[in-house]
């Protein structure tokens, strides 16, 4: 079997049971989570890789993901224990450590996932509410992270 199908040549793509736009906001709003889970895989954040492909396996569903709450909670208390070890800057930090540098790109792409998934609630597509949350957490730990590795 071909990965080449013709199927998407009009500009539409299954999204599990259903074609879609490719340029819908549902699309756009994969995409960003896609790309993010991408380069995830250059610092090595594969359970954050794992819970973004389950994202986006459940994107255009109205429901409450007890694994996604679970991970909330586990990158809070990751978040608390950073904050113990470093100082938080208030002002802007600007990165030059390669790893410190990269993390800080995950972290951007991380913020446009979010502002594509606040689209689709606008738009009354209502995603999970968790992943809002989960995206905002997650880019607070990245943030962290992109500094700790920076005061190395």
């Amino acid at each position: 079997m071909s990965i080449v199908s013709k199927k998407g040549d009009r500009g539409e793509t299954w999204y599990f049971d259903k074609r879609v736009r490719k340029d819908s906001e549902l699309m756009e709003a994969v995409g960003s989570l896609d790309e993010l889970q991408a380069i995830c895989g250059l610092v090595k954040l594969e359970k954050i890789q794992k819970d973004l492909y389950e994202i986006m396996a459940n994107l255009d569903k109205e429901t409450r993901n007890k694994k996604l709450e679970t991970r909330i909670r586990e990158i809070e208390k990751e978040i608390e224990m950073m904050e113990k070890k470093i100082k938080v800057p208030r002002e802007f930090v600007i990165f030059k450590k390669e790893k410190a540098v990269k993390l800080n790109w995950v972290r951007t792409v991380v913020r446009r996932a979010e502002r594509m998934i606040m689209k689709l609630e606008t738009r009354n597509q209502k995603p999970d509410k968790g992943v809002m949350i989960y995206l905002n957490r997650l880019s607070d730990f990245i943030y962290l992270r992109a500094l700790q590795e920076e005061l190395k």
